[in-house]
């Protein structure tokens, strides 16, 4: 396919592992991507946004079979075939993504006739992707992961957000994570802080009085030790490092 625009080095005109192309589509930055009419129409539940099939047969030429996709970009496209393919994990250049990048490619699939659910499998490059973002983009990904019942990308997110305070749920976050998902999360920071105040708060014994450590000593010590505990409870949250915890001390 002559066109002077640039052509995707995922999904390109030449793959060993799989049949030859029969159509392209072109992102509205004018990028091509070589892919199988099948493919796209046996996975598709609304034909591919009705775009597909071709009125005319399939050809191994595909130069006459193109799809222009205007409100989609390269890097968007890119993440919808990965997970249209299910392309496996590996290549670790992927994981080098925008995240709402990712969120837009995520949004598109389902205007074309996929389940993010069903294309985002354990083995999938994509689900590897959306791990990756999730150390930086916790919320973000937990959010994506709720909204789409991709539970466990949620699970794991969800551990990540802990460093996070709740007050960063914005309203098109909790949209998103819905109301059971929105529940867990704050149910997962809310009971993760009152054990470790239980912990904190535990009464501190006394042992028999020594040469080095006196009633007086011990008593002395506990008040300290309480009034240290005091201070951290009203400053704790659910992910406080171990370090942070001994600031109080």
């Amino acid at each position: 396919m002559e066109t002077g625009f640039p052509v995707s080095t995922t999904f390109g005109p030449v793959d060993p592992n799989t049949l030859p192309p029969d159509m392209t589509l072109i992102s509205n930055d004018s990028v091509v991507f070589y892919t199988h009419e099948a493919t796209l129409f046996k996975a598709s539940t609304n034909h591919f946004n009705n775009l597909l099939p071709f009125p005319t047969p399939a050809q191994h030429d595909p130069s006459e079979r193109i799809l222009t996709l205007p409100e989609i970009s390269s890097s968007e496209l890119q993440i919808m075939l990965l997970a249209i393919y299910k392309v496996p994990a590996g290549d670790p250049s992927f994981s080098l993504v925008d995240i709402n990048t990712l969120i837009r490619a995520i949004d598109h699939l389902p205007n074309y006739g996929f389940s993010p659910k069903t294309q985002i499998t354990p083995t999938s490059q994509m689900y590897r992707l959306m791990l990756s973002c999730a150390p930086l983009y916790p919320l973000e990904i937990y959010a994506l992961a709720a909204q789409y019942e991709i539970h466990a990308i949620a699970v794991t997110a969800s551990s990540h957000t802990l460093v996070l305070p709740l007050s960063e749920v914005s309203a098109e976050l909790s949209r998103r994570m819905g109301a059971i998902y929105l529940l867990w999360l704050f149910q997962l920071h809310m009971g993760r802080t009152e054990r470790l105040k239980v912990l904190l708060t535990a009464e501190v014994g006394l042992h028999n009085p020594t040469a080095e450590c006196s009633f007086t000593n011990q008593k002395t010590l506990k008040r300290m030790w309480n009034l240290a505990v005091a201070k951290l409870l009203f400053a704790i949250k659910a992910g406080e490092r171990v370090s942070a915890l001994g600031l109080g001390f």
